[in-house]
């Protein structure tokens, strides 16, 4: 791709050398079109002046380097994607099972509150008729927080998944949608004037 080099590539290749790292993007066999990195305003001229460097010791790590033309990123600059295949620790280790939070803004209610209060005089009152329980602190506090366990899931219940992203609506995807198509059209046509208007 690079017919001629400016100081910062220079630079760049010396910063490379110096620490024992290998660029990327130059190490690749794509057609040109796959290797420009930016464009100027007018669409005329194009370069690959965004690099990814990686050590040369995990160079074998690194399968291919691109720019994806086609993702809207509201830049002249084109997004720079790297597949990276990394040997990692064979050790596997196996997530335990997400803790959902109590839905503590429920208390605000005055029912739950109530409800909340009730079934732990009453879990509270079972459990303590039973002299064998009054026995030791430990097995007080056991008991105590299994009590509010039990009155919690009852009366406030768990949290539901967090709602994301509620201002993205359906006029903003249609929007968007648009603009993506826009930009697709614009590359195609070999971004001339009046496809970028």
């Amino acid at each position: 791709m690079h017919e001629e080099c400016n100081v910062n590539g220079y630079k760049l290749v010396q910063f490379a050398t110096a620490t024992d790292m290998i660029i990327g993007g130059t190490i690749f066999t794509h057609k040109n079109t796959h290797k420009v990195t930016w464009r100027s305003l007018e669409g005329g001229t194009m370069n690959q002046i965004d690099h990814i460097l990686i050590q040369k010791k995990h160079s074998s790590d690194l399968k291919d380097v691109r720019c994806k033309r086609g993702v809207n990123v509201d830049s002249y600059h084109y997004l720079v994607m790297a597949k990276i295949q990394a040997r990692i620790s064979m050790n596997k280790t196996h997530k335990g099972q997400r803790v959902r939070k109590y839905n503590v803004q429920s208390l605000e209610n005055e029912e739950v509150q109530q409800a909340f209060g009730s079934k732990i005089m009453e879990l509270n009152e079972s459990t303590y008729a039973d002299e064998e329980s009054q026995k030791g602190i430990e097995k007080q506090w056991s008991i105590c927080g299994k009590i509010m366990k039990e009155a919690a899931e009852f009366a406030i219940g768990k949290q539901g998944p967090p709602l994301r992203n509620d201002w993205f609506d359906d006029e903003c995807a249609a929007v968007t949608s648009l603009k993506n198509k826009a930009y697709k059209n614009m590359l195609a046509k070999r971004n001339t004037r009046q496809a970028r208007e």
